[in-house]
């Protein structure tokens, strides 16, 4: 096996490493945004906050090996060029964890803010992990197009 398909395959695995370690962050926060609230709000905003840094470490991880030399879009970049599939996943690095930052900046700044509702979080935070899904799933596709390898899982 040459260097740079060693190179590519431990690439891809650590994507598929850091993608089960972004989703079992969002289970955890999943878990934090199910427990019961009324009555305790401010209990549960900083238990909700408390998960979505697990989510933003674990985010921004991936985003540092993925983006970094030997990453795998830098494999893919030298592969493919730049298509815009691969420019979007960094923005998307980008996005996520903006959103994330300031969905927890609010957490952490109006705690004791009814106005600050954990319906509302709640919202805030799925439409977060449907994105974090769906930059997976990009990610999951460029890996197939770029090295014919499938990072998905079963199937």
């Amino acid at each position: 096996m040459s260097g740079a398909n060693t190179r590519v395959e431990e690439a891809a695995a650590r994507v598929a490493s850091d993608h089960e370690e972004i989703l079992s962050a969002v289970h955890r926060l999943e878990a934090a945004l199910a427990s019961p609230a009324p009555g305790r709000e401010t209990a549960w905003k900083h238990r909700a906050g408390a998960a979505l840094v697990g989510v933003l470490d674990s985010v921004n991880v991936h985003r540092v090996s993925a983006e970094s030399g030997g990453g795998v879009i830098a494999e893919a970049e030298a592969l493919l060029g730049r298509p815009p599939a691969l420019a979007a996943a960094r923005s998307q690095h980008v996005r996520l964890l903006k959103d994330a930052g300031a969905l927890l900046a609010d957490l952490e700044a109006r705690r004791e803010d009814l106005k600050l509702t954990c319906k509302a979080v709640r919202e805030r935070a799925g439409r977060l992990a449907s994105a974090l899904r769906n930059h997976q799933a990009l990610e999951a596709d460029l890996i197939l197009e770029a090295f014919d390898l499938d990072i998905g899982g079963e199937g």
